[in-house]
């Protein structure tokens, strides 16, 4: 215990039997009762994993607590789960090492009493977790099983040595400053780590973020970061040089990512979910950060005031350059999707590769006593590689493929009807290019097929993704499902079970090559897709049918179907980084003997009726997934998360966590018929959330007690 001067530990045993979703309130003593370990909400990733056991979910897990400062090195190890009771501050000279698979978890209060962390400057935090095996910070609420919401304890907070003379004492606590000596300075690694339930109002614009970092140095690391429902901002940086890769923010309440005060680093891969709040990015300071590779969405519901646009130049001074980027702008507001006040820095702003898209038709404006819109909007258009709606050539696809062909990124292909590749002829489709649908339905519909024996090459980039959407919302109409067809692959790595494609017959898949390559997806983006061509019988947004292994199918966004996002009928093909939403039936549905394995799938339900589902004789492999079943007038959940169809279906889950926040009858595992339970396992498996129900359904027995006997699975 001399390894810290003033901190407090307290121990307390607790069953731990898995995350739940996210509550307000808490306890101020010592808690004995049973937590839940808890995961978090929506947006492109938000997982929880719990603490990092590799035992069944009856074993115990120990809650210590932490106050005070943090004098010398000390390591947050991943067998306890450590509790925040108050402000903890790692101080100068000191090192704060967290575990892959900790869980830290904050006690709830409001005022002097909020639970928060500060990594105060001179001193480091090496939260460096995996992608198995995230470090979570989330509310104590929410991980003993309270409800799924924002505002539940404080949120982490660094401080460095790269200020600048914008930067002030920290809002929330003056005692805590930056300075400028250094602009490399190095704070330490966060790595695969997810902030949930946080945000503290302290006083009027005084507030305690998910993520909070003040003058932070470009020696730290931020990378794989999520935040969900912080109550003000998800992430807010003042000054500093830090660079940040591959972030997920979502339903806050205030900005989803603030930047002030001269902040000039690079942010790389972030994606913003925003349903809640104010604005997406907000921009203040005489500020020019760097956005590459950034997709916003702003969506319509009630809590969701938009009142400073997707982008938001805030005041006097404010540049940034924003480059591959998407910005979906479905909202009905009076405030552009880019939204400025005061003088822009006109000679440092620019956009490159940049998409305004989405039903408000408004793309700039500002405040009527003053503001940079027209300036804005002219940087934005003079450069050819951005898209305002529709400014591209559209040029028409329809019929056959029947040599080699390349789509290039310089015209926008149109889908006039049935499109098909065919056996011999491979359809290449440069990085960043964008194939729109025509409207019509029945023998009108606009969609893709790849027949057997052809190939399709969509290998878009980091930066530049492939998109398949509507002419509808291409064209500035609503963001909605149901628009155009899809894209369907045939292949020759089919079985018994696998009957010709059921929207068109015509198209049959073979079993004579089980590592059959139909080309490559990577990098591609799937919206508003769907049509039902009669009962039964519906153009997914994306349908594989009997599919070889020696297909690439990596980085798959779909979004908006009017059936299932993903089906998969038979086949081997094996599936990779896949976030799919907003489906009207089944997000992702796998049948016919589909024996593939479905690395790191992002789900969030927010309509529909099941996650995943499963029929016909049916073993795949689902390894680090997170579905998030989130309540809606739209979600009927009526299948459950996780859905044995019927007879004959096994599966394997690892590495995974299944938040089911939502009031219905049906279980989060729920099943028909007899499943294939020798042939059935879960392992590191989380089911949390405030619907109880866990498993029902004609195998629920067998599946929980398939579900109990596995390795590290917590059941809240």
């Amino acid at each position: 215990m001399n390894k810290f001067k003033l901190i407090t530990l307290s121990l307390v045993t607790a069953t731990a039997i898995g995350f739940s979703g996210c509550g307000g309130g808490g306890g101020g003593t010592t808690d004995t009762t049973t937590p839940t370990p808890d995961t978090t909400t929506p947006a492109p990733d938000t997982t929880i994993p719990d603490a990092n056991t590799t035992t069944p979910n009856t074993a115990t897990v120990t809650k210590m607590d932490l106050s005070g400062d943090i004098t010398a090195d000390m390591t947050l190890t991943a067998d306890k789960v450590w509790r925040l009771n108050g402000l903890v501050t790692v101080t100068n000279g000191a090192t704060l090492t967290i575990e892959p698979g900790t869980v830290i978890i904050g006690k709830s209060g409001t005022g002097a009493a909020t639970s928060y962390m500060i990594i105060d400057k001179g001193a480091k935090i090496i939260a460096d977790g995996t992608f198995d095996k995230p470090i979570v910070f989330m509310s104590e609420t929410a991980y003993d099983g309270g409800a799924d919401e924002w505002g539940q304890w404080g949120g982490l907070t660094l401080i460095g040595k790269a200020g600048n003379s914008q930067v002030q004492p920290y809002e929330v606590n003056p005692a805590f400053t930056a300075d400028s000596t250094d602009l490399a300075d190095n704070s330490g690694v966060l790595r695969n780590v997810k902030i949930l339930n946080s945000g503290i109002t302290m006083e009027v614009d005084k507030e305690v973020n998910g993520l909070s970092m003040v003058g932070v140095g470009s020696g730290t690391v931020v990378e794989n970061i999520t935040v969900n429902k912080s109550d003000d901002d998800c992430i807010e940086i003042w000054g500093g040089t830090v660079n940040l890769t591959n972030v997920d923010v979502s339903e806050c309440s205030d900005d989803h990512f603030d930047i002030d005060d001269g902040y000039s680093g690079t942010v790389t891969n972030l994606t913003i979910h925003q349903t809640t709040g104010n604005s997406g990015i907000e921009m203040s300071g005489n500020t020019v950060a760097t956005f590459d590779n950034f997709d916003i969405y702003v969506a319509s519901s009630a809590a969701n005031t938009a009142k400073e646009g997707a982008i938001y130049f805030k005041k006097d001074g404010i540049g940034g350059h924003f480059k591959n980027g998407t910005v979906m702008y479905d909202i009905n507001s009076t405030y552009a999707a880019i939204y400025s006040v005061g003088t822009a820095d006109i000679a440092n702003t620019s956009f490159t590769n940049v998409s305004l898209i989405g039903s408000n038709p408004l793309k700039f404006n500002g405040d009527p006593a003053g503001n940079s819109a027209t300036d804005l909007q002219t940087v934005f258009t003079s450069d050819t590689t951005n898209k305002l709606n529709a400014t591209v050539a559209k040029t028409d696809l329809s019929g056959d493929i029947t040599a080699d062909m390349t789509l290039t990124a310089d015209k926008v292909w149109r889908l006039n009807g049935l499109v098909t590749v065919t056996n011999g002829a491979t359809l290449t489709i440069e990085p960043g290019t964008v194939i729109i649908g025509k409207s019509g339905t029945g023998a009108a519909t606009s969609y893709m097929i790849i027949d057997k024996g052809a190939k399709i090459i969509a290998d878009g980039t980091f930066d530049k993704p492939i998109v398949f959407m509507s002419e509808t919302a291409y064209d500035g109409g609503a963001d909605e499902w149901g628009q155009w067809g899809g894209l369907t692959l045939i292949g020759k790595a089919g079985n018994s079970q696998v009957q010709p494609y059921e929207v068109n017959p015509a198209f049959t898949a073979d079993s004579t090559d089980l590592a059959d390559n139909s080309g490559v997806l990577r990098n591609v983006k799937i919206l508003n897709s769907g049509i039902t061509m009669e009962v039964d019988k519906e153009v997914n947004g994306l349908s594989m049918v009997g599919v070889g292994s020696g297909t690439v199918v990596e980085n798959i966004t779909v979004n908006k179907s009017d059936d299932d996002c993903i089906e998969i009928w038979g086949g081997t093909v094996n599936l990779t980084n896949v976030d799919v939403s907003e489906c009207s039936d089944d997000h992702f549905d796998i049948d016919d003997g589909y024996s593939g394995t479905v690395t790191n799938l992002t789900i969030h339900q927010t309509t529909g009726n099941s996650g995943i589902e499963m029929s016909g004789n049916t073993v795949a492999t689902f390894d680090n997934f997170d579905i998030y079943v989130a309540s809606s007038a739209a979600n009927t959940a009526k299948e459950g998360a996780i859905y044995f169809k019927k007879d004959g279906i096994g599966g394997h889950f690892k590495n995974g966590t299944v938040m089911y926040d939502i009031n219905s009858t049906y279980a989060a595992i729920y099943s028909v018929g007899t499943a294939d339970i020798a042939n059935t396992s879960f392992e590191n498996v989380s089911l949390i959330g405030s619907n109880p129900l866990k498993f029902n359904g004609d195998s629920a027995t067998d599946l929980q007690a398939v579900f109990e006997n596995g390795a590290g699975n917590k059941l809240n």
